[in-house]
């Protein structure tokens, strides 16, 4: 699998209570090695948490909805299209 890049479109799964989960499209804007980040699938609030371990992570906006609010989340969680 190839790293994504920025400007990249990924998609991550969003936790919905009552209904089958849904997957929003994010853009990628930085990838990086961190312990911080998004579990997937997101629930609300959306909150970064901090892991024993670290992983290839990227920095998303998710588009459409907040675009300014600048979220990571590890690597092998997206799907890349």
């Amino acid at each position: 699998m190839n790293k994504p890049d920025f400007g990249d479109y990924v998609y991550i799964e969003q936790k919905r209570h009552g209904c089958d989960n849904e997957f929003y499209c994010h853009k990628i804007i930085n990838n990086f090695r961190s312990n911080t980040w998004v579990d997937v699938p997101v629930q609300s609030p959306r909150t970064e948490t901090i892991h024993s371990e670290m992983e290839d992570v990227c920095s998303c906006i998710t588009c459409g909805v907040c675009e300014t609010e600048v979220l990571t989340y590890r690597i092998k969680d997206l799907i890349i299209k």
